[in-house]
């Protein structure tokens, strides 16, 4: 068995005091509060080296979590702070003591807006996308960003292109590997039933089936405009807008 993250007696004297378990620490913290935290768990597995040094809270969105940076000084605070809504991003922010990991453990289970927790915590991590999820504007956000994308990662003539196909640009946009993917809902993965995308050596474009529809014809295009066209006209049945929101939100 690896040997445990151990926690610093000058930066997490709550955790020494709990006998050096974060999950006990974080428990009593709350305890002492008056919070109830419901069920706070450690590791996944027993014999994981951050076994004594992790603790996690459950919430409707996805999960909050504490840890001991593993250097003590990450964050330039005692305990890093991680808010990971499923399927959207993630938030992080470091915290000097446990009480305040509490309060926003907290204000994560009661459903505090990731916008609310930037205004009271101005030293929390929040990517832009995680708030335009919230504000229901992730597509429109996300095509700005793919358009911004260095050319260097994607060809703007291909972005531009899909951008000025009205069914392409209510859906949410992916750069990978040089290639433009779409989604019909926001969050992840991905929808994987629209085509994608993707340069020819040489010159040219692709337009690739998406992972659940194999039966729509691969076919190469001289420029982005026909590779486009050709997109827009094997899209599947009602696509779009995309669904703001993870697939289970999808009507068809």
């Amino acid at each position: 068995m690896p040997e445990a993250v151990r926690p610093d007696p000058g930066l997490h004297p709550e955790v020494v005091a709990a006998g050096g378990d974060l999950v006990s620490a974080l428990r009593r913290a709350a305890e002492g509060m008056g919070v109830d935290l419901g069920a706070v768990r450690g590791a996944d597995s027993p014999t994981d080296r951050w076994r004594l040094a992790i603790a996690r809270v459950e919430g409707e969105r996805g999960w909050f979590s504490v840890t001991l940076p593993q250097n003590g000084r990450e964050f330039r605070r005692g305990y890093h702070v991680f808010l990971w809504w499923v399927g959207a991003g993630d938030a992080q922010v470091g915290v000097d003591d446990l009480e305040t990991a509490v309060e926003m453990a907290q204000a994560w289970r009661a459903g505090m807006k990731f916008s609310e927790f930037q205004a009271r915590w101005p030293s929390f991590r929040i990517d832009g996308l995680l708030l335009a999820h919230e504000r229901g504007e992730a597509v429109a956000f996300q095509w700005q960003r793919v358009r911004d994308t260095p050319h260097d990662l994607i060809d703007p003539e291909i972005v531009e292109a899909a951008y000025a196909a009205p069914a392409l640009r209510a859906l949410f946009p992916l750069v990978s590997h040089g290639s433009l993917q779409f989604s019909r809902y926001t969050h992840d993965p991905c929808s994987h039933d629209v085509p994608s995308l993707h340069p020819l050596f040489g010159g040219g474009w692709a337009v690739r089936a998406g992972v659940n529809r194999s039966e729509v014809p691969d076919r190469d295009a001289a420029t982005a405009a026909e590779a486009v066209e050709y997109l827009v006209s094997v899209l599947p049945e009602g696509c779009g807008p995309a669904v703001e929101g993870p697939a289970e939100l999808l009507t068809n």
